[in-house]
């Protein structure tokens, strides 16, 4: 986990980060410079590496006041979600979440310049291949992670509650098939409309989906519970907390959820980051430090 080194420095174009993690075996230092030109990340000491580079080494999620719309917002937020889970426990995903993306940027391609059926059925041979594997890691990855997800958002909820996953294509039937029965639709639309990409993963409550009956606060909550159940799975499977943010948790509910919701979060296997106007107004169990935030500067409080 991030030790008390964090090291910011500011400039007028420039921001510079650094700190180090330590995990069971092993310890790195993380280092990330902000400037006019992108993103300059370096880990334990090598220069040019890509986001995914830095997540790998430093999982960091958060629960803010976007969290209450991820059940009714795109598909798109949740399967992104999903996939950072799939990434933290399966490290040979990205590879192959990379695979799919690469054949189904060359399928799109082929669509849009209307080339033939030959030219499409050698991308639709990769497509399907890579994009099974992603759905197969997806699957193996939510029966671990239900759960985790059950235990915790039922408590917080008040009600049963579950997740529902589809592949975005017809159940029981091989993706291959699929891309070749739509290929004259996705001709006219210039994309492939089945496949990984069209997934989704949806909250359910007493078994009838959420989306229209749940209010804000009990969106919040089963949105919580998911990425409180990921920090859980993360830890279960491959030994290693996150880094969790959570952004004023008493916000859109009532004094007896806020209790229930702080009690799980002091029990994720997390670093816990809270920001919130008034500390002293939420029910914690365990004491953390505290520090008062103003025009970018942190200052420690006593």
């Amino acid at each position: 986990m991030p030790d008390n080194r964090i090291l910011v420095r500011e400039g007028e174009t420039t921001a510079d980060i650094g700190g180090r993690v330590n995990s069971q075996d092993a310890s790195s230092f993380l280092g990330v410079r902000i400037a006019a030109g992108g993103l300059d990340i370096h880990v334990g000491g090598k220069a040019g590496c890509g986001p995914a580079d830095l997540a790998a080494q430093f999982g960091v999620q958060a629960i803010d006041a976007e969290i209450s719309g991820l059940g009714q917002g795109p598909p798109e937020f949740r399967r992104r979600l999903l996939d950072w889970g799939v990434f933290h426990v399966e490290h040979q995903f990205l590879t192959t979440w990379r695979h799919f993306r690469r054949a189904l940027a060359q399928r799109n391609a082929a669509l849009r310049d209307q080339a033939t059926d030959a030219v499409l059925v050698a991308w639709e041979a990769e497509l399907a291949a890579a994009g099974e594997a992603v759905d197969v890691a997806r699957r193996a990855y939510l029966a671990a992670l239900l759960p985790h997800f059950r235990n915790i958002g039922q408590p917080l909820v008040g009600a049963a509650v579950s997740l529902d996953y589809s592949s975005g294509w017809a159940e029981g039937r091989p993706l291959a098939e699929a891309l070749e029965s739509s290929r004259e639709s996705d001709r006219l639309a210039g994309f492939t409309r089945v496949g990984p990409q069209r997934a989704d993963l949806r909250f359910e409550i007493d078994a009838m989906r959420s989306r229209w009956r749940a209010s804000k606060g009990q969106h919040k909550l089963l949105g919580a519970s998911l990425v409180l159940a990921q920090a859980h799975l993360a830890a279960e499977q491959d030994d290693r907390k996150v880094a969790l943010v959570v952004d004023e948790p008493a916000a859109d509910l009532d004094g007896e959820r806020v209790a229930a919701f702080m009690r799980a979060v002091e029990a994720a296997p997390a670093q816990v980051f809270l920001a919130c106007i008034n500390a002293r107004e939420l029910p914690l169990a365990t004491a953390g430090k505290m520090f008062h935030v103003e025009r970018g500067s942190a200052k420690a409080l006593l």
